[in-house]
């Protein structure tokens, strides 16, 4: 059992604090977001740090929400992750991280991401896990092209992908046996429930 997720990672021709400050502040985010979903993010007060919840305006297929996310990780100028949530439940979901590190030719960095839930080690799952990490990596990969542009310097040359977890952001989560055994058990109740409500109704 393992958690779904993956990162990028790439150098940029640019010092470690230019890149920290863009990354540390999400209302820089729908600036540079892969996915193109983020349009607007608040933070409360307008300071970044452990624990803080930031709102941010989404659209994904037509469709516009908030998330509430919180802050799990804050290392100036080195890490930051939150977590993604709702307005009425903050940092429940997903993990997103950015973390940096310096490099000869400028700053290394790794974005990745941690799925709050869990899947076997075996066929079939294994290739649902690479399937959902390979879109995980299509998402990310656009990002390091508009970080360059925002920083003014070209993309990375190579970008390394892993279609894996961090195992920073997995080190937040419960167990993944603990946690696949609530989505299985979840997924029992579900069928459960449609297998009565099949039965109950007039053939």
């Amino acid at each position: 059992m393992r958690y779904v997720g993956a990162s990028v990672s790439g150098v940029l021709r640019a010092p470690v604090e230019s890149v920290w400050d863009l990354v540390a502040d999400p209302t820089r985010h729908p600036e540079i977001a892969g996915s193109g979903e983020v349009r607007a993010v608040t933070v409360p007060g307008g300071r970044m740090g452990p624990g803080v919840v930031f709102e941010s305006q989404q659209r994904m297929r037509g469709l516009s929400y908030v998330t509430a996310n919180r802050v799990v990780i804050w290392e100036p100028p080195y890490r930051i992750a939150w977590r993604v949530g709702f307005t009425f439940a903050p940092g429940v979901a997903q993990i997103w991280m950015f973390s940096l590190a310096p490099d000869a030719s400028g700053t290394r960095i790794e974005n990745g991401v941690a799925l709050p839930y869990a899947l076997p080690n075996v066929f079939p799952f294994d290739l649902l896990h690479r399937e959902i990490a390979r879109r995980e990596v299509s998402v990310i990969r656009p990002t390091f092209t508009r970080l360059a542009s925002v920083l003014g310097t070209s993309p990375p040359a190579e970008l390394v992908e892993q279609l894996e977890a961090p195992a920073a952001l997995t080190a937040l989560l419960p167990s993944p046996w603990l946690q696949g055994g609530l989505w299985v058990g979840l997924g029992a109740v579900v069928a459960g429930l449609l297998l009565r409500l099949r039965r109950a109704l007039p053939r």
